[in-house]
């Protein structure tokens, strides 16, 4: 699940995490190498409180997927040391685990979503994470302006043991990471990704690149948006050569997925943004390709500085050999 709004609320916490207030330090903060003693004020907890869930026409269940719980952040940061910690607390309910069941199990559970130790360059951030973000997760999204039910390449997102540096400057934005798919060092694949783009306050525009090992996996992407007074409209465009959803290391088959989603959102009010998007690509497996589309409303609201909510809902158009389905994601998050 890409859960949107609480992404990118911790996508902010995460920031965060290089812009906490050290004003107790001394005048060592200039010298890069300078290292405090470990003070309260070098820390600082953030987090959100969600209810949400999913529903679609195919199975007739409610199931949230990790979008109902607790998420808590703890940033760190000691002159130009900073680390990140995130753990989420979720629900996870289903109404049929037989026909929808939880990639993670049903019922309550914990997960350690993000760890990790860096150290602030002055260009950017190289940091190693036991679990983090790989750099090509931060952009390969670019593109979508509505609340959950976007399109983009199918990186890995989320990796183990990922060492990466990500940055900008002037006006450009540069990101690189080595990954593993599994927390098993010796089992899991291993991959590198990552994106150089343009940043300006009217338009962003990425070029990403991602490639594993044993899943013979490679993926090219590139994302965007511009800004039109109160519309915004984005693209993501993508070439997957492999099996995207292969995270164990073996190769299930040759298969190629090419692919675009196209978006707008349009603030109506101060408070209320409406969006809509299409999505459409092409997989061919042993050279017999299939036909993919479908098309998602949103909207997202602003109940208080640090609450809002949306809904999103998404019509199959072509589903290939299957039935087209609708499916509808809703959510409310409090931030802290």
């Amino acid at each position: 699940m890409k859960k949107t709004l609480l992404a990118l609320a911790i996508a902010s916490i995460s920031t965060s995490a290089f812009a906490v207030d050290t004003s107790s330090q001394n005048s060592k903060n200039d010298e890069m190498f300078a290292f405090d003693p470990m003070h309260k004020d070098q820390f600082s907890v953030s987090g959100s409180v969600g209810v949400g869930g999913y529903y679609d026409t195919g199975t007739k269940a409610f199931y949230d997927d990790w979008a109902t719980g607790l998420t808590l952040a703890v940033n760190y940061r000691n002159n130009r040391v900073v680390g990140y910690f995130e753990t989420d607390f979720m629900l996870n309910y289903t109404t049929d685990s037989e026909t929808k069941p939880i990639a993670n199990g049903s019922g309550p559970a914990t997960d350690v979503d993000k760890a990790w130790l860096g150290f602030d360059t002055g260009f950017g951030i190289a940091s190693f994470g036991w679990e983090n973000d790989t750099a090509l997760d931060a952009v390969d999204g670019a593109g979508d302006n509505t609340y959950e039910f976007g399109a983009s390449a199918g990186d890995a997102s989320d990796g183990f043991n990922v060492v990466k540096f990500q940055g900008s400057t002037s006006g450009f934005a540069y990101g690189v990471s080595y990954f593993e798919t599994g927390d098993d060092h010796v089992a899991a694949d291993k991959g590198v990704n990552g994106y150089i783009g343009i940043e300006q306050e009217i338009f962003n525009v990425y070029a990403g690149y991602e490639t594993r090992d044993e899943a013979e996996y490679d993926v090219m992407t590139v994302t965007g948006n511009v800004k039109l007074g109160a519309v915004k409209l984005g693209a993501n465009f993508w070439i997957e050569d492999g099996d995207a959803s292969d995270l164990t290391g073996k190769n299930l088959g040759n298969k190629e997925n090419t692919g675009y989603y196209l978006s707008a959102g349009f603030a109506a009010t101060e408070d209320l943004t409406l969006a809509a998007g299409y999505a459409a690509n092409t997989k061919e497996i042993a050279t017999i390709e299939t036909d993919y589309s479908y098309v998602n409303v949103a909207a997202m609201y602003t109940l208080a500085k640090n609450m809002d909510m949306g809904i999103d809902v998404r019509q199959d158009l072509d589903a290939g050999a299957a039935d087209e389905e609708t499916y509808v994601f809703a959510a409310g998050y409090y931030y802290f």
